[in-house]
């Protein structure tokens, strides 16, 4: 690993975990980034310690990724995983500069997220209706917590019943770098959860967790995906995983004339940006019933 002295990868990684709270996820690909970074440092450059890196390999690199089809969202992620790590080297007192200060982001198309329609979602939830089974109550406790709160998975596979507040029909969420916020919930959740939670415990699950796999284990994340795209299957959508009914709730609360700075809070993001690409569905929507509907819009 790139490194000065005793600066060693399990340093930062731990320091990404401890200090900055990201997820699994993020420190995953934090930790690949920056071994790639390394080896092309290394054979390009013949370079191995950090103090010798600067500005000029850095665009250097990021030029090359741009060679090798790398989309800008990823290489953009690249760039901020060697911020963080000249940042935390920084912080150590290993290295004066950090040679990421000269270095934006690359401009990149925003998507507009995909989510699902409402009488879709409809008929997902219907369907689940079926299913009566101590599996089918989770499955429909899932797919409608996600739905409902916008809660990542995450966030939903690190629940426990204390997180709930039926009395004042809130929800407790811990989100990215462990920040607290509140969610409502209403009464068919609180109904839904009660209904699992019984049947939990008539089962002898003794797993704090709430959700729990077929051997009463916590479930994983590729146990939940492979859930949701169970129940998704019939949405006319690209992609069915878990954070599509994320931007689901955020674009059906815009949709009904939700306040944006309420759903921010509501989605646990730090800045306004991230919440107004749902905002892109809407005006596109109204687009369409503009174009449908006035004499004049041809």
């Amino acid at each position: 690993m790139l490194y000065i002295r005793y600066v060693k990868l399990d340093e930062f990684i731990n320091y990404l975990i401890t200090e900055k709270h990201y997820s699994i996820n993020t420190v995953t690909a934090y930790k690949t980034d920056l071994k790639q970074f390394e080896q092309y440092i290394k054979e390009v450059f013949d370079k191995t310690d950090a103090k010798d890196v600067n500005s000029d390999m850095i665009r250097d690199w990021i030029m090359q990724q741009s060679k090798d089809k790398i989309c800008n969202r990823s290489i953009n992620r690249k760039i901020a995983s060697l911020r963080t790590y000249f940042r935390f080297l920084i912080k150590a007192q290993e290295v004066e500069k950090n040679p990421l200060l000269k270095i934006p982001p690359i401009k990149s198309s925003k998507r507009n997220p995909i989510f699902i329609m409402e009488d879709d979602m409809d008929k997902i939830i219907h369907n689940i209706e079926y299913e009566d089974s101590f599996y089918g109550k989770r499955d429909k406790l899932i797919i409608s917590l996600l739905y409902a709160t916008g809660i990542r998975k995450s966030e939903l596979l690190s629940l426990e019943e204390k997180d709930f507040e039926f009395s004042k029909q809130e929800l407790r969420v811990f989100g990215k770098r462990r920040k607290e916020r509140v969610i409502p919930i209403g009464n068919k959740i609180i109904s839904l959860l009660k209904e699992y939670l019984e049947q939990k415990k008539a089962l002898d699950v003794d797993e704090k967790t709430l959700f729990v796999n077929d051997n009463y284990k916590v479930l994983s994340i590729a146990q939940l995906d492979k859930i949701v795209k169970k129940y998704l299957s019939v949405a006319n959508v690209e992609r069915k995983t878990p954070h599509i009914l994320r931007h689901t709730f955020a674009t059906h609360l815009i949709n009904e004339g939700a306040d944006i700075m309420n759903v921010k809070e509501l989605l646990g993001h730090q800045s306004l940006e991230a919440t107004q690409i749902y905002t892109h569905n809407t005006i596109e929507r109204l687009k369409s019933v503009y174009k449908q509907t006035h004499p004049r819009s041809e």
